[in-house]
C-alpha cells in the first residue's frame, strides 16, 4: 500500500486549480448561508458537508456516474423534496421543529425514513448522488427557510454548470 501517489507536473497543476474551484464554490455557499439566511450553524454545516462532497465528486472524479450533472441535480431535488416533506410531517404530528422531540422518537424515525426513501427514489429514478441524502436529513433535523433551499439549489446548479463548461480541461484526479 502506497502512502503517496506519485503525480506528474500536469496532475499537480490540475490538483491545485480544480481544488481552487471547490474553494470558490464552497466559500460562496458558506458566505451566503451565513449572511442571507436565518439558518442555524448546524444546518449550514450539514449543507456545507453535503455540497462539499458534491463539489469533490464533480471536480476530482468528474467522470464517475455519481458526478454527472443530471444525477447531482435530480439527487438534490429528491433530497430537498423528501426533507421538506419529512420536516412537515415532524412539525404536524409531533410539533417539533428540529432534533429535540422530548415526547417521542418521531424525529429519529422520520430522519431514518427520509434516508431510506431518498435511497429508493434515487436508485429507482437513476439519480444516485449520496451527498444529497444529507440535505434531506438536515432539513428534517434543523430549522430552515426558503432562502436555504434556494441557496442549495443555486450552489448545485453552479457546480453542474462550472463542471460542464470546464469539462474539456478537467482531469480525473483519482
Amino acid at each position: 500500500m502506497k502512502l503517496f501517489y506519485k503525480r506528474t507536473k500536469e496532475q499537480n497543476i490540475h490538483l491545485i486549480w480544480q481544488s481552487m474551484l471547490v474553494f470558490v464554490i464552497m466559500f460562496g455557499f458558506m458566505y451566503a448561508i451565513k449572511q442571507f439566511t436565518h439558518a442555524d450553524t448546524a444546518l449550514g454545516a450539514i449543507g456545507a458537508t453535503s455540497l462539499g462532497s458534491s463539489a469533490f465528486l464533480a471536480f476530482v472524479a468528474h467522470d464517475t456516474a455519481m458526478a454527472r450533472a443530471r444525477r447531482m441535480i435530480s439527487g438534490y431535488a429528491i433530497g430537498l423534496i423528501v426533507g421538506a416533506i419529512g420536516s412537515f410531517v415532524l412539525i404536524t404530528f409531533s410539533h417539533c421543529h428540529n432534533f429535540d422531540c422530548p415526547t417521542s422518537q418521531l424525529d429519529v424515525l422520520v430522519s431514518a425514513g427520509a434516508a431510506m426513501l431518498c435511497m429508493i427514489l434515487m436508485v429507482t429514478l437513476s439519480s444516485e448522488h449520496p451527498p444529497a441524502v444529507g440535505i434531506a436529513i438536515g432539513l428534517i433535523l434543523r430549522d430552515w427557510d426558503l432562502t436555504v433551499l434556494i441557496l442549495i439549489i443555486a450552489t448545485v446548479l453552479v457546480i453542474a454548470i462550472v463542471k460542464g463548461l470546464l469539462r474539456p480541461w478537467l482531469l480525473n484526479l483519482l
